[in-house]
């Protein structure tokens, strides 16, 4: 659409060597027809994931854009960094593992242009679902989805995806209250800057696991995850006060 507003994507990466070109170079083609740029902010990886996304931005003359933060981790905080440094009037984030499928972005663009506050990849509405997950890591999802939905009282059906767009106003709105941690920063947006249920879209897609590199998931992530649901909890709380 020549008329969307333009698009600035946040990549957070952290020890994704072996994942960041292939990912830049699949979003090249869902991404053609909208003026956009993306960002990778990277926590000072290791293994060099900010250095190959700089390489990459050099020799393909894609918009890409490179925030390596030397001494903040995490990806939520990373997410807003990269927020900070975005011109776009729409703002999208998804992982670098190559779990979310670059072809999705039309739609949830689209769902934007029609009126939408935010959109989301889902899994967990009809055509959506996740390949290859063992018993434990479905389980996994399915409590955590509950708590959230149970604890924040959203509709949202699948509020543990990082993969979605927003209207900068949107954020804007609920800037100051951000507290970001942890890794669901979808939540964090849509119960600080009071998205209302009926502004939600969620897109279906198929979530695939990582196919290279090792997953983040572990006890910090997964106490960072309640402690976060206990602030969003008494924002909401407070906000009906």
């Amino acid at each position: 659409m020549t008329d969307r507003p333009f698009f600035s994507l946040i990549v957070p990466t952290y020890n994704e060597a072996e994942n960041i070109v292939p990912l830049l170079e699949a979003l090249r083609g869902p991404l053609s027809g909208t003026p956009h740029e993306v960002w990778v902010v990277d926590d000072d990886s290791p293994d060099g994931t900010w250095s190959l996304a700089e390489d990459y931005a050099r020799r393909s003359g894609e918009p890409v854009r490179v925030l390596r933060r030397r001494k903040a981790r995490g990806l939520s905080a990373a997410v807003v960094d990269g927020f900070a440094q975005a011109r776009g009037g729409t703002l999208g984030v998804m992982d670098a593992d190559l779990s979310h499928d670059p072809a999705l972005w039309p739609r949830l663009l689209e769902a934007l242009d029609r009126g939408a506050e935010a959109s989301v990849g889902s899994r967990r509405v009809p055509g959506g679902g996740a390949d290859h997950w063992p018993r434990h890591r479905r389980l996994m999802s399915t409590l955590g989805t509950l708590f959230s939905r149970i604890v924040l009282g959203l509709a949202l059906r699948d509020p543990m995806s990082g993969f979605f767009a927003v209207r900068r106003e949107v954020y804007e709105r609920g800037r100051a209250r951000l507290r970001p941690r942890g890794y669901k920063i979808l939540l964090e947006i849509l119960v600080k800057c009071r998205v209302p249920p009926t502004k939600i879209v969620e897109v279906p897609f198929l979530f695939k696991d990582r196919r290279q590199g090792h997953s983040k998931l572990g006890w910090r992530v997964a106490a960072g995850f309640v402690s976060q649901h206990v602030d969003l909890f008494l924002d909401r709380w407070r906000k009906r006060t």
